[in-house]
Protein backbone atom coordinates (compact mmCIF):
# COMPACT_ATOMS: atom_id res chain seq x y z
CA UNK A 1 0.00 0.00 0.00
CA UNK A 2 1.43 3.35 -1.06
CA UNK A 3 1.37 6.19 1.44
CA UNK A 4 0.53 8.72 -1.28
CA UNK A 5 -1.76 8.55 -4.31
CA UNK A 6 0.43 7.96 -7.34
CA UNK A 7 -0.29 6.62 -10.84
CA UNK A 8 -0.57 2.85 -11.09
CA UNK A 9 -1.63 0.54 -13.90
CA UNK A 10 -5.41 0.12 -13.66
CA UNK A 11 -6.76 -2.70 -15.71
CA UNK A 12 -6.54 -6.35 -14.84
CA UNK A 13 -6.92 -5.56 -11.15
CA UNK A 14 -9.89 -3.74 -9.67
CA UNK A 15 -11.04 -1.98 -12.85
CA UNK A 16 -12.09 -3.07 -16.33
CA UNK A 17 -11.97 -0.92 -19.49
CA UNK A 18 -15.13 0.37 -21.10
CA UNK A 19 -15.89 3.16 -23.53
CA UNK A 20 -16.83 6.44 -21.90
CA UNK A 21 -15.17 5.74 -18.55
CA UNK A 22 -13.24 9.01 -18.77
CA UNK A 23 -9.85 7.42 -19.41
CA UNK A 24 -8.01 8.92 -22.42
CA UNK A 25 -4.94 7.74 -24.31
CA UNK A 26 -2.41 10.12 -25.85
CA UNK A 27 0.14 8.48 -28.18
CA UNK A 28 3.45 10.20 -28.83
CA UNK A 29 7.07 9.67 -29.84
CA UNK A 30 9.75 9.16 -27.19
CA UNK A 31 11.46 12.52 -27.77
CA UNK A 32 8.12 14.30 -27.48
CA UNK A 33 7.31 12.33 -24.33
CA UNK A 34 10.56 13.40 -22.68
CA UNK A 35 9.71 17.03 -23.44
CA UNK A 36 6.24 16.50 -21.98
CA UNK A 37 7.81 15.11 -18.82
CA UNK A 38 9.97 18.20 -18.42
CA UNK A 39 6.94 20.27 -17.41
CA UNK A 40 4.06 17.74 -17.44
CA UNK A 41 2.09 19.62 -20.08
CA UNK A 42 0.51 18.96 -23.47
CA UNK A 43 0.74 21.47 -26.29
CA UNK A 44 -2.38 21.79 -28.50
CA UNK A 45 -1.80 21.30 -32.24
CA UNK A 46 -2.62 23.71 -35.03
CA UNK A 47 -5.06 22.72 -37.79
CA UNK A 48 -2.30 23.45 -40.30
CA UNK A 49 -0.40 20.28 -39.32
CA UNK A 50 -3.21 17.71 -38.98
CA UNK A 51 -3.03 14.54 -41.04
CA UNK A 52 -6.55 14.83 -42.53
CA UNK A 53 -6.74 17.80 -44.90
CA UNK A 54 -10.52 17.94 -44.57
CA UNK A 55 -10.48 18.92 -40.89
CA UNK A 56 -11.61 22.46 -40.25
CA UNK A 57 -12.23 22.87 -43.97
CA UNK A 58 -14.83 25.58 -44.56
CA UNK A 59 -14.70 24.86 -48.30
CA UNK A 60 -16.74 21.72 -47.65
CA UNK A 61 -19.65 24.08 -47.02
CA UNK A 62 -21.58 26.53 -49.23
CA UNK A 63 -19.25 29.51 -49.27
CA UNK A 64 -21.62 31.69 -51.28
CA UNK A 65 -24.10 31.77 -48.37
CA UNK A 66 -21.77 33.99 -46.31
CA UNK A 67 -18.58 34.27 -48.33
CA UNK A 68 -16.44 36.84 -46.48
CA UNK A 69 -17.26 35.55 -43.01
CA UNK A 70 -16.56 31.96 -44.04
CA UNK A 71 -13.38 32.84 -45.93
CA UNK A 72 -12.08 34.68 -42.89
CA UNK A 73 -13.21 31.83 -40.65
CA UNK A 74 -10.91 29.44 -42.49
CA UNK A 75 -7.95 31.75 -41.87
CA UNK A 76 -9.03 32.13 -38.25
CA UNK A 77 -9.08 28.34 -37.84
CA UNK A 78 -5.53 28.03 -39.16
CA UNK A 79 -4.18 30.72 -36.83
CA UNK A 80 -6.24 30.54 -33.66
CA UNK A 81 -7.88 27.12 -33.34
CA UNK A 82 -6.10 24.17 -31.77
CA UNK A 83 -6.75 20.60 -30.67
CA UNK A 84 -5.35 17.80 -28.54
CA UNK A 85 -6.29 14.33 -29.72
CA UNK A 86 -6.80 11.28 -27.54
CA UNK A 87 -7.97 7.75 -28.13
CA UNK A 88 -10.21 5.91 -25.67
CA UNK A 89 -11.39 2.49 -24.61
CA UNK A 90 -13.75 0.87 -27.09
CA UNK A 91 -16.30 -1.93 -27.37
CA UNK A 92 -15.87 -5.06 -29.46
CA UNK A 93 -18.65 -7.65 -29.57
CA UNK A 94 -19.88 -6.61 -26.16
CA UNK A 95 -16.49 -6.53 -24.46
CA UNK A 96 -14.53 -3.50 -23.34
CA UNK A 97 -11.11 -3.18 -24.98
CA UNK A 98 -8.32 -1.06 -23.52
CA UNK A 99 -7.39 2.05 -25.50
CA UNK A 100 -3.79 0.83 -25.71
CA UNK A 101 -4.90 -2.04 -27.98
CA UNK A 102 -4.50 0.06 -31.12
CA UNK A 103 -1.66 -1.41 -33.23
CA UNK A 104 -2.16 1.27 -35.89
CA UNK A 105 -1.91 4.05 -33.29
CA UNK A 106 1.33 2.59 -31.95
CA UNK A 107 2.70 2.47 -35.47
CA UNK A 108 1.44 5.85 -36.70
CA UNK A 109 1.71 8.16 -33.67
CA UNK A 110 4.13 6.34 -31.36
CA UNK A 111 6.95 5.76 -33.82
CA UNK A 112 6.26 2.10 -34.57
CA UNK A 113 6.17 1.13 -30.86
CA UNK A 114 9.31 3.17 -30.11
CA UNK A 115 7.09 5.75 -28.41
CA UNK A 116 4.76 6.08 -25.46
CA UNK A 117 1.06 6.23 -24.61
CA UNK A 118 0.14 8.58 -21.75
CA UNK A 119 -3.10 7.56 -20.04
CA UNK A 120 -5.05 10.52 -18.63
CA UNK A 121 -8.08 11.00 -16.41
CA UNK A 122 -10.36 13.39 -18.31
CA UNK A 123 -12.15 14.82 -15.26
CA UNK A 124 -8.86 15.48 -13.48
CA UNK A 125 -7.45 17.10 -16.64
CA UNK A 126 -10.43 19.48 -16.94
CA UNK A 127 -10.27 20.38 -13.25
CA UNK A 128 -6.52 20.97 -13.40
CA UNK A 129 -6.87 23.32 -16.39
CA UNK A 130 -10.16 24.97 -15.47
CA UNK A 131 -8.42 28.31 -14.91
CA UNK A 132 -7.53 28.27 -18.63
CA UNK A 133 -10.53 26.46 -20.12
CA UNK A 134 -13.03 28.72 -18.35
CA UNK A 135 -11.62 31.72 -20.23
CA UNK A 136 -11.92 30.29 -23.74
CA UNK A 137 -14.42 28.59 -26.00
CA UNK A 138 -13.66 24.85 -25.95
CA UNK A 139 -15.32 21.50 -26.57
CA UNK A 140 -14.19 18.07 -25.39
CA UNK A 141 -16.12 15.42 -27.34
CA UNK A 142 -16.02 12.23 -29.38
CA UNK A 143 -15.23 12.55 -33.07
CA UNK A 144 -18.02 11.34 -35.38
CA UNK A 145 -17.02 9.31 -38.46
CA UNK A 146 -18.80 9.33 -41.81
CA UNK A 147 -18.14 8.22 -45.38
CA UNK A 148 -18.98 11.76 -46.46
CA UNK A 149 -16.47 13.97 -44.69
CA UNK A 150 -18.68 17.03 -44.96
CA UNK A 151 -21.70 18.21 -42.98
CA UNK A 152 -25.18 18.20 -44.44
CA UNK A 153 -26.59 21.56 -45.50
CA UNK A 154 -29.26 21.50 -42.79
CA UNK A 155 -26.60 21.06 -40.09
CA UNK A 156 -24.85 24.37 -40.84
CA UNK A 157 -25.79 27.70 -39.35
CA UNK A 158 -24.71 30.29 -41.91
CA UNK A 159 -26.08 33.28 -39.99
CA UNK A 160 -22.97 34.84 -38.50
CA UNK A 161 -21.49 38.31 -38.56
CA UNK A 162 -17.93 37.36 -37.61
CA UNK A 163 -15.61 34.40 -38.18
CA UNK A 164 -15.61 33.70 -34.43
CA UNK A 165 -19.38 33.51 -34.38
CA UNK A 166 -19.46 31.20 -37.40
CA UNK A 167 -16.95 28.84 -35.77
CA UNK A 168 -18.82 28.77 -32.46
CA UNK A 169 -22.10 28.10 -34.27
CA UNK A 170 -20.65 25.21 -36.27
CA UNK A 171 -17.93 23.71 -34.09
CA UNK A 172 -19.31 20.18 -34.28
CA UNK A 173 -19.46 20.05 -38.08
CA UNK A 174 -16.10 21.76 -38.47
CA UNK A 175 -13.98 19.95 -35.90
CA UNK A 176 -15.66 16.71 -34.82
CA UNK A 177 -16.48 15.09 -38.16
CA UNK A 178 -13.91 12.86 -39.90
CA UNK A 179 -13.88 10.35 -42.72
CA UNK A 180 -14.73 6.80 -41.61
CA UNK A 181 -11.25 5.67 -42.62
CA UNK A 182 -10.09 7.15 -39.27
CA UNK A 183 -12.81 5.42 -37.23
CA UNK A 184 -10.50 2.85 -35.63
CA UNK A 185 -8.76 5.64 -33.73
CA UNK A 186 -11.85 6.12 -31.49
CA UNK A 187 -10.80 9.74 -31.10
CA UNK A 188 -11.89 11.94 -28.21
CA UNK A 189 -10.80 15.49 -28.94
CA UNK A 190 -10.23 18.73 -27.09
CA UNK A 191 -10.89 21.76 -29.31
CA UNK A 192 -10.04 25.26 -28.08
CA UNK A 193 -10.18 28.73 -29.69
CA UNK A 194 -7.78 31.63 -29.17
CA UNK A 195 -5.39 29.73 -26.89
CA UNK A 196 -2.14 28.17 -28.03
CA UNK A 197 -0.44 27.73 -24.66
CA UNK A 198 0.17 24.47 -22.85
CA UNK A 199 -2.22 22.51 -20.65
CA UNK A 200 -1.09 20.70 -17.52
CA UNK A 201 -1.32 16.95 -16.99
CA UNK A 202 0.31 17.11 -13.55
CA UNK A 203 -1.78 14.90 -11.29
CA UNK A 204 -3.93 13.73 -14.23
CA UNK A 205 -1.89 10.72 -15.37
CA UNK A 206 -3.34 7.28 -14.59
CA UNK A 207 -0.36 5.32 -15.93
CA UNK A 208 2.19 5.42 -18.76
CA UNK A 209 2.57 2.69 -21.39
CA UNK A 210 6.03 2.32 -22.90
CA UNK A 211 6.11 1.02 -26.45
CA UNK A 212 7.23 -2.58 -26.78
CA UNK A 213 10.55 -1.59 -28.35
CA UNK A 214 11.33 0.73 -25.42
CA UNK A 215 10.52 -2.07 -22.97
CA UNK A 216 13.19 -4.18 -24.69
CA UNK A 217 15.80 -1.40 -24.49
CA UNK A 218 17.23 -0.71 -21.02
CA UNK A 219 19.07 2.36 -22.31
CA UNK A 220 15.84 4.11 -23.28
CA UNK A 221 14.11 3.12 -20.05
CA UNK A 222 17.01 4.76 -18.22
CA UNK A 223 16.54 7.94 -20.30
CA UNK A 224 12.99 8.17 -18.92
CA UNK A 225 14.04 7.32 -15.36
CA UNK A 226 16.81 9.92 -15.44
CA UNK A 227 14.04 12.53 -15.54
CA UNK A 228 11.93 10.90 -12.83
CA UNK A 229 14.70 10.38 -10.26
CA UNK A 230 16.05 13.94 -10.57
CA UNK A 231 15.00 16.25 -7.67
CA UNK A 232 15.16 19.20 -10.08
CA UNK A 233 12.50 17.64 -12.29
CA UNK A 234 8.79 18.40 -11.94
CA UNK A 235 8.30 14.61 -12.21
CA UNK A 236 10.32 13.90 -9.06
CA UNK A 237 8.46 11.55 -6.69
CA UNK A 238 5.37 11.59 -8.89
CA UNK A 239 5.88 8.18 -10.51
CA UNK A 240 6.66 4.72 -9.18
CA UNK A 241 7.53 1.47 -11.00
CA UNK A 242 3.84 0.49 -10.93
CA UNK A 243 3.08 3.66 -12.93
CA UNK A 244 4.50 2.01 -16.03
CA UNK A 245 3.14 -0.64 -18.37
CA UNK A 246 3.96 -2.02 -21.78
CA UNK A 247 2.27 -4.04 -24.51
CA UNK A 248 2.67 -7.56 -25.82
CA UNK A 249 1.26 -8.58 -29.17
CA UNK A 250 -1.04 -11.58 -29.46
CA UNK A 251 -3.90 -12.90 -31.59
CA UNK A 252 -6.28 -10.16 -30.41
CA UNK A 253 -3.92 -7.24 -30.96
CA UNK A 254 -1.90 -5.81 -28.09
CA UNK A 255 -2.28 -6.79 -24.44
CA UNK A 256 -1.12 -4.28 -21.83
CA UNK A 257 0.44 -5.27 -18.52
CA UNK A 258 2.32 -3.67 -15.65
CA UNK A 259 6.14 -3.67 -15.81
CA UNK A 260 7.16 -2.60 -12.31
CA UNK A 261 9.83 -5.31 -12.25
CA UNK A 262 11.53 -3.82 -15.32
CA UNK A 263 11.66 -0.33 -13.81
CA UNK A 264 12.96 -1.66 -10.49
CA UNK A 265 15.59 -3.66 -12.35
CA UNK A 266 16.81 -0.50 -14.09
CA UNK A 267 16.85 1.43 -10.80
CA UNK A 268 18.93 -1.24 -9.09
CA UNK A 269 21.34 -1.48 -12.02
CA UNK A 270 22.12 2.23 -11.48
CA UNK A 271 22.09 2.27 -7.69
CA UNK A 272 25.64 3.65 -7.58
CA UNK A 273 24.18 6.92 -8.88
CA UNK A 274 23.07 9.00 -5.85
CA UNK A 275 19.89 10.06 -7.68
CA UNK A 276 18.82 6.45 -8.12
CA UNK A 277 19.88 5.55 -4.58
CA UNK A 278 17.72 8.33 -3.16
CA UNK A 279 14.82 7.31 -5.40
CA UNK A 280 14.96 3.71 -4.12
CA UNK A 281 15.06 4.92 -0.51
CA UNK A 282 11.97 7.04 -1.20
CA UNK A 283 10.23 4.04 -2.79
CA UNK A 284 10.90 1.98 0.34
CA UNK A 285 9.46 4.76 2.49
CA UNK A 286 6.41 4.98 0.21
CA UNK A 287 5.63 1.35 0.87
CA UNK A 288 5.84 1.90 4.61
Amino acid sequence: MLLTELPTYLYGSEELPYKGDGILFHYTKLDSFKKIMEDLTLKPSSFTILNDMNEGNVHNMYLNHNFMVMYNAEEYIKKKCHIISFSQNYDFQGYGVEGTNHPAMWAHYADDSNGVCIVIDKDAFIAKNNHVLSQYFYKFEDVVYSLLNAPEYKDINYEAKTPEEFIKNNWKSLFFLKHKDWANEDEHRLFIMDYDGKLSIDGCIKYIVLGRKIFLDNTRIKEILDIIVNPKSICYRKFIPHSFATTCYNTSGYTTFEIAFKILETVRMNISNPLYENYEKWLNDEHG
